[in-house]
């Protein structure tokens, strides 16, 4: 075995779900955590399965999320400012709520105008990534011959995401040749946009009520470390409740783009535990595998795997031909391709179908899933016989597939690509997906 620095999404954290009780000692010691798919890229030494003799890196094919952003949401950072400045006005706010007024005006009035918009936290993240995996697979990306092709869904966090990572390949090889793209035809598996709007749409109308719900049995044991008991009872409800519930958005999104700068002692580790919970159901419910409303979210995983599939194929022709095309392949898009995707591939630990979704932390966690900047890579390796053996990294972590395999994590490409077709066709076939728009599933290179 041999040491390289790869990802870990916590340092204290074992990498599954079922390995860390996620309560509110956890939550009080990782209070980033709770930000689910706005915890931070990370980093931390891991160890690496030593690639089997004779087998050497010849091909990286990769999806990545783009990197840390600011809340898509003005309302995040407006609705808690005003709530905050019209109790300043009234000198309504406790001592520690003057301390986070000053703060939360600071960080709205600079997020004017920036929602959504990729932060420097986020370009230093793909950056990272990029020169691990030219030290880590350094004749794939050394000489005047390595080519890179790299898409990106037409998002402009994501396409500044992919030059940032393009951008430090190119600072570590100014030879390195490389071919951007980002168009409709990318939006099929970078972007999916219309087809399950009605489902995603009911999924979150349920599980947002279970946020909705924890928040305002939370709120009057959080609202008076803020407001004084006269402001507090003189609100309407209803008013009041919004801006408190970006509150904790807020709070928790910050990583992102604040640096060191953090309002996490608004809330005890078990508030962070409570809300968290209900947020990473309303994530699954919304975008994951769930057994009542995930079949169509499947179609999406699928469609950017019958890529990688296809892709895969033709550059191992073109290798067994004697020719190079391309060194790597990089695609960029969102988060929920990561998780459509992991599930389809039935990756350990985290493609879980669930049904209960009060068990569901036990099975499935965000900030595991897909932090900001997650990315997948499906490294190939050739020995000179012509054999392929691939290597699943889920943020840079090795990955176990449902697969028997002497040599696992490194999984034989046939047996693999088979059991991804099969995979595919099984997707292709649900009523579900049946029943979606015909150009929203399958049709990536035909």
């Amino acid at each position: 075995m041999r040491y390289r620095v790869l990802t870990l999404l916590l340092s204290a954290f074992v990498f599954t779900a079922s390995a860390q009780r996620l309560d509110a000692a956890f939550f009080e010691a990782n209070p980033d955590a709770a930000g689910g798919i706005y915890y931070t890229y990370r980093f931390t030494p891991t160890v690496e399965t030593d690639v089997p003799n004779g087998y050497k890196p010849f091909y990286i094919s990769h999806f990545g999320r783009h990197g840390s952003r600011w809340h898509a949401s003005k309302g995040v950072y407006t609705n808690t400012q005003a709530l905050l400045a019209k109790a300043a006005k009234e000198g309504a706010l406790t001592g520690f709520g003057e301390k986070i007024y000053a703060v939360v005006d600071d960080v709205a009035k600079r997020a004017r105008g920036r929602e959504a918009e990729l932060s420097p936290q986020g370009v230093s993240e793909h950056r990272g990534i990029a020169e691990r995996m030219y030290r880590n697979f350094p004749k794939l990306f050394k000489g005047k011959d390595a080519f890179v092709e790299s898409r990106s869904s037409d998002v402009p966090r994501c396409v500044l995401s992919m030059a940032a990572f393009n951008e430090r390949l190119k600072e570590l090889n100014p030879k390195l040749k490389i071919y951007r793209t980002t168009n409709d035809s990318v939006q099929v598996y970078c972007r999916p946009s219309y087809g399950r709007k009605s489902i995603a749409n009911q999924a979150h109308g349920v599980a947002n009520a279970m946020i909705n719900a924890k928040i305002a049995e939370l709120l009057p044991q959080i609202a008076p470390r803020l407001f004084t008991a006269e402001f507090i009872a003189a609100q309407d409800s209803a008013k009041f409740f919004s801006p408190m519930r970006t509150l904790f958005y807020l709070s928790v999104c910050m990583q992102g783009t604040e640096g060191d700068v953090r309002i996490h002692e608004i809330f005890t580790g078990a508030e962070r535990a409570a809300i968290w919970e209900q947020i990473n159901k309303e994530r699954y419910a919304t975008y994951g595998a769930s057994t009542r409303w995930g079949d169509a979210i499947l179609g999406d995983g699928a469609n950017l795997l019958n890529e990688v599939v296809r892709d895969a194929d033709d550059l191992i022709a073109a290798v067994n031909r004697g020719e190079q095309p391309r060194t790597a392949f990089l695609r960029f898009g969102h988060d929920y391709t990561v998780i459509s995707i992991l599930a389809v591939m039935q990756v350990e630990g985290k493609s879980a179908r669930v049904e209960d979704f009060d068990k569901l932390k036990d099975e499935w966690v965000d900030f595991i899933v897909t932090p900001m900047a997650t990315n997948l890579q499906w490294i190939f390796y050739r020995n000179r016989e012509g054999k392929v053996l691939v290597k699943l990294l889920h943020n840079e972590q090795e990955c176990r597939l449902p697969i028997d395999s002497p040599t696992a994590p490194y999984y034989e490409w046939e047996q693999l690509r088979d059991f991804f077709n099969s995979r595919i066709a099984e997707i292709a076939a649900l009523p579900a997906v049946q029943a979606l728009p015909k150009d929203r599933f399958y049709t990536v290179g035909k």
